[in-house]
């Protein structure tokens, strides 16, 4: 899996692979990031390693866009190379993906691929769904809740799951129309989301005298902004400190990332801010931002002020 893979996702691997004896691999991912190169060349290493000592690759877990921080990953490319390496299943995490970016489940060729329609989809939590490609190797697939309509196969055991609310999947029909609405559909909607995202990464880069976190083609609906260095980010708890800070002061939020400093590394940029866009969002909301971080690096601040 990836380094920058969801902590939830991780905490599953280390529940249900680590603790079953499992060896798990990180794929060590640059950061910041400039190719879709850098990341193929990386996950090769990784799978390398995984096969050191006669060991078989059973299982690739691989985020179509990285939350934290926010990459698009190229994952037709990495499904393709699993498949030359005879990795048994990829399951890609595309949390952030439908309604960001257009996916072809097909074209990308993962076993499993899974997506929340409650992030860019304007959808309730919890609304998500789950592909699974067709294939015999693997029949006897069910969902980890067992309940009535266990034996019937994966659709309909996850269809009924006791006393779940189901109120958030029954207005999805509704969700459609809403989104046809607005001109271009879904497409309309997340390119002009990215092109947004992307004026806006570079008018808070200009503006701190900082860079973007990637090239404009690897984010989708979200991107990395650098914060001035003289913020003093030294460690992840300062940057969920300054996210605080700002959320209590200045009424902004924003998630912070930390990214510690390579060795040798002196006054580089160590904190991100990861924006994004939606169709409610306008320019107040990013000049807002802005004016609050210049306002803090004009009165000194630094991050070790900030109370533990």
């Amino acid at each position: 899996m990836l380094h920058y893979a969801y902590g939830a996702v991780k905490k599953s691997i280390e529940a249900y692979v680590s603790r079953q004896g499992g060896y798990v691999i990180e794929v060590q991912l640059p950061f910041p990031v400039n190719s879709n190169e850098q990341i193929i060349i990386e996950f090769r290493k990784a799978l390398e390693r995984g096969k050191e000592n006669g060991r078989k690759v059973r299982l690739a877990v691989i985020d179509h866009i990285t939350s934290m921080p926010c990459v698009i990953i190229p994952v037709k490319e990495l499904v393709q190379i699993c498949r030359e390496e005879s990795v048994d299943q990829v399951f890609v995490d595309a949390a952030h993906a439908i309604g960001c970016i257009s996916v072809d489940m097909q074209e990308i060729g993962a076993d499993f691929y899974t997506s929340n329609l409650h992030k860019w989809f304007f959808c309730p939590p919890s609304a998500a769904f789950l592909y699974c490609r067709k294939t015999s190797k693997f029949p006897d697939l069910h969902h980890p809740v067992v309940s009535h309509e266990y034996g019937n196969g994966l659709a309909i055991e996850s269809a009924w799951i006791g006393t779940r609310d189901y109120s958030s999947q029954l207005v999805v029909p509704s969700v459609f129309d809403f989104i046809d609405r607005f001109e271009g559909g879904i497409e309309g909607i997340s390119k002009r989301n990215h092109d947004a995202v992307v004026e806006m990464g570079e008018m808070l880069a200009k503006a701190w005298r900082t860079h973007l976190g990637s090239p404009p083609d690897m984010c989708a609906s979200m991107i990395m902004v650098g914060l001035p260095a003289n913020l003093e980010i030294r460690a992840e708890s300062d940057a969920l400190k300054l996210r605080a800070y700002l959320r209590d002061k200045f009424g902004t939020e924003v998630p912070i990332y930390f990214r510690p400093p390579k060795e040798g590394e002196i006054d580089c940029i160590t904190g991100y801010a990861r924006i994004s866009h939606q169709v409610y969002n306008t320019v107040d909301d990013y000049c807002k931002f802005r004016d609050a971080i210049n306002q803090l690096t004009r009165d000194g601040f630094t991050c070790a002020l900030l109370p533990n």
